[in-house]
């Protein structure tokens, strides 16, 4: 289950750096506008993997559960794992905005949303990797 984990951790590591890439070509002006297959896939794929995580991560979580239940680090990562769940659905309404408009023409607030979400997801990743890693 562990190898299992590890790579769910990579697929969706690397499916985030893909799409993250997108994103920031079409915030830089690089592109117009994304296209909607592509976003719903990398969005799709981001979600399995997700799902996979959470899985993996309660068989592997089960056994171990009365030692980490009791450390306040396990807590503050599975508090940054439910961020990047609730993150995962906001981006998947933001997402909209990047398959009719350039980041120009978005409003003040929709384009600090954007950038807030993806700040918000880069470190819930770092901090809940960096956690997981700490404790194990």
């Amino acid at each position: 289950m562990l190898v299992l984990h590890i790579l769910s951790f990579g697929f969706v590591l690397g499916i985030t750096a893909i799409a993250d890439k997108d994103a920031f070509l079409w915030l830089r002006g690089k592109k117009r506008v994304l296209e909607r297959k592509t976003l719903r896939n990398y969005h799709l794929m981001i979600w399995l993997g997700l799902i996979s995580l959470t899985i993996s991560g309660f068989y592997l979580f089960y056994p171990m559960r009365l030692f980490l239940l009791s450390n306040l680090l396990f807590d503050v990562k599975l508090l940054f794992v439910a961020i990047l769940f609730a993150n995962a659905i906001l981006i998947g309404r933001l997402m909209n905005l990047a398959l009719t408009r350039p980041f120009a023409a978005l409003t003040r607030n929709e384009k600090l949303s954007l950038v807030l979400s993806g700040a918000i997801s880069a470190f819930s990743w770092f901090c809940a990797s960096a956690i997981a890693l700490w404790i194990f």
